[in-house]
């Protein structure tokens, strides 16, 4: 499991790259959760067992919710998405087991997964009090905007790990300059 990372993984298997190009893909795409995860560890609990477990469930969604809110909160917070991951993930399975013919093979069963964390996210930056420069919805429209031409460019598996790279240059020179 590797999250968005699955989203690359996937038709990268199908279409025959090699194992260190998926895992290569993978991690670059889910290398944000390096930065993610360093600026919420101070909130982690002292146990060990509960620190990994805690450090594992955190997720995009879980981040842009628990911001502001207590140890405790963080915690119930991430469990409470971890579970739903794992059980709709099951459920998920059973149904397609089922009935293996419910949604056309020319739907992407992920659209609705990323409007949620497109929701989650606006939601979050709405909440976000602004400390500098650039407000957040240029930041969204120029973020948008490079995605969208490296999409069109390099196609939908090779476009995150570039839009990535140049959007957080451009917020950290940005941030620098206001």
């Amino acid at each position: 499991f590797s999250g968005s990372g699955q989203f690359a993984a996937l038709p990268l298997s199908e279409s025959g790259a090699s194992f260190l190009t998926i895992a290569f893909v993978t991690t670059m795409i889910n290398s944000r959760y390096f930065a993610i995860s360093l600026s919420c560890s101070k909130k982690l609990p002292k146990n060990k067992l509960l620190k990994v477990f805690a450090s594992h469930a955190l997720g995009d969604e879980a981040y842009a919710i628990e911001q502001g809110h207590n140890q405790r909160a963080m915690l119930i917070i991430r469990f409470t998405i971890f579970l739903s991951w794992i059980l709709f993930g099951v459920a998920g399975g059973i149904i397609a087991g089922l009935f293996p013919n419910l949604l056309p093979d020319d739907i992407n069963a992920s659209i609705p997964a990323s409007l949620v964390l497109l929701f989650l996210a606006i939601s979050y930056l709405q909440n976000r009090p602004y400390k500098s420069g650039l407000i957040t919805v240029p930041k969204a429209t120029l973020g948008f905007l490079i995605s969208g031409l490296f999409y069109y460019t390099l196609g939908g598996i090779y476009f995150w790990i570039p839009s990535i790279i140049l959007l957080s240059a451009i917020f950290y020179l940005l941030k620098r300059k206001y």
